[in-house]
C-alpha cells in the first residue's frame, strides 16, 4: 500500500488540465463616463438630474475572460475569439472556451430594483451602493412597498432578513478586502486565475467588459447588463414582490459577439499563453482591454 500511494503522488503523466495565470489591465477610460445624478429638492417624490463627467471604478461592469484556440480579426469590428461553424444566420458559431472566469460577476444585492444591475468586487459596503445607484446611475433605490433607501443600515438589515444572514462577510457583493481591481497609473488592474483549464500551446486569452448601460435621457435602464438574463435565476414571489433575481447567460463565453454592445470594452487579440514541454506555464499572460466598442458592426 506504501508503494502504491508513493506512486500515485510521482505520476510522470503530464495532466493537459491546469491553472493558467494572468493579469487583467483595464484603462481608467473604461471606467469614466457621463453619469447620472438624482436629486428629490422638494420631496416629493419629482425626481431632478444632474450629469457630470467622471471616472468610477464602479462603472466597470462584469468582465469575462476566456481561452479560446486563437482569435478571429475578420469577422468582428473589434477581436474575437475564433468561432466553430454558424449553423443558422441568427446564431453566432460557438467559440468553444478551454476554460473561463469572471472578474466581477453578476450578483443579486437584496432588493428587486438592483437585480441584474451589481458586480462583485466593486463596493466596499451597503452606502457604496446606494450612492453608485443614485449618483451615477441616477436611480435611488426604492424597496418593495415604494420607500427609498438612504441608510446602508436598514440595506443591511433588510439582506440579513432576505438571506437569513447574520453577518456583511456573507454578502459577497461587498467588502473591502473584496474589491477586484488596484490602480495603477492610467490603468485598473487586477490578478486572475483560469482555474482548470485545457492548457494548449499558442492558445490565446481573451475577455471582454459589459459595461453598465447608462444615458441622461432614459435613467430608467441605467444599470442594465446585456449579459444579465433578468428572468433568470431564483424566482421570488412573497407578500407585494413578484421577480427572478437574475444571472449571467450560460453563453457568453461560448457566444461573447452576441452580447458586446456600444460602449463595451474588448481586449486587443494579443494575449497568448506559452507553456514548456511538461506544460508548465513560461510567463503571466497580460490581458489588455483597451478597444472600446463605439459603432455597430
Amino acid at each position: 500500500m506504501i508503494s502504491f500511494l508513493f506512486l500515485a503522488c510521482s505520476n510522470p503523466e503530464t495532466i493537459p488540465e491546469g491553472d493558467i495565470l494572468g493579469k487583467l489591465v483595464v484603462p481608467k477610460a473604461a471606467a469614466t463616463r457621463t453619469v447620472v445624478s438624482a436629486t428629490d429638492a422638494d420631496g416629493d417624490g419629482n425626481l431632478e438630474y444632474s450629469t457630470a463627467e467622471k471616472t468610477d471604478v464602479r462603472l466597470l461592469g462584469p468582465i469575462y475572460v476566456g481561452a479560446y484556440s486563437a482569435i478571429d480579426t475578420i469577422s468582428f469590428a473589434y477581436p474575437h475569439p475564433s468561432m466553430g461553424p454558424v449553423i443558422s444566420a441568427d446564431s453566432r458559431g460557438d467559440t468553444f472556451p478551454y476554460g473561463g472566469i469572471t472578474a466581477g460577476r453578476l450578483d443579486f444585492a437584496c432588493y428587486e430594483a438592483v437585480a441584474c444591475k451589481v458586480t462583485t468586487g466593486r463596493f466596499t459596503d451597503y452606502d457604496d451602493i446606494i450612492d453608485h445607484f443614485k449618483n451615477n446611475l441616477g436611480r435611488p433605490i426604492f424597496d418593495q412597498y415604494g420607500v427609498e433607501v438612504t441608510s446602508g443600515e436598514a440595506f443591511q438589515q433588510w439582506c440579513f432578513e432576505y438571506f437569513d444572514a447574520t453577518a456583511d462577510y456573507e454578502m459577497s457583493f461587498i467588502g473591502a478586502d473584496n474589491l477586484t481591481f488596484e490602480e495603477d497609473g492610467d490603468n485598473y488592474v487586477a490578478e486572475f486565475t483560469l482555474n482548470h483549464t485545457l492548457r494548449v500551446e499558442g492558445m490565446a486569452v481573451w475577455g471582454f467588459m459589459d459595461a453598465p448601460e447608462l444615458r441622461s435621457d432614459v435613467p430608467d435602464t441605467n444599470g442594465n447588463f446585456t449579459t444579465c438574463a433578468s428572468n433568470g435565476g431564483r424566482e421570488v414571489d412573497e407578500y407585494v414582490t413578484e421577480f427572478h433575481e437574475g444571472r449571467s447567460y450560460y453563453d457568453v463565453l461560448n457566444r461573447p459577439g452576441s452580447y458586446i454592445t456600444y460602449g463595451d470594452w474588448v481586449s486587443d487579440g494579443e494575449a497568448v499563453v506559452h507553456f514548456d514541454d511538461d506544460l508548465n506555464q513560461t510567463e503571466e499572460v497580460v490581458v489588455n482591454l483597451n478597444i472600446p466598442f463605439e459603432a455597430e458592426e
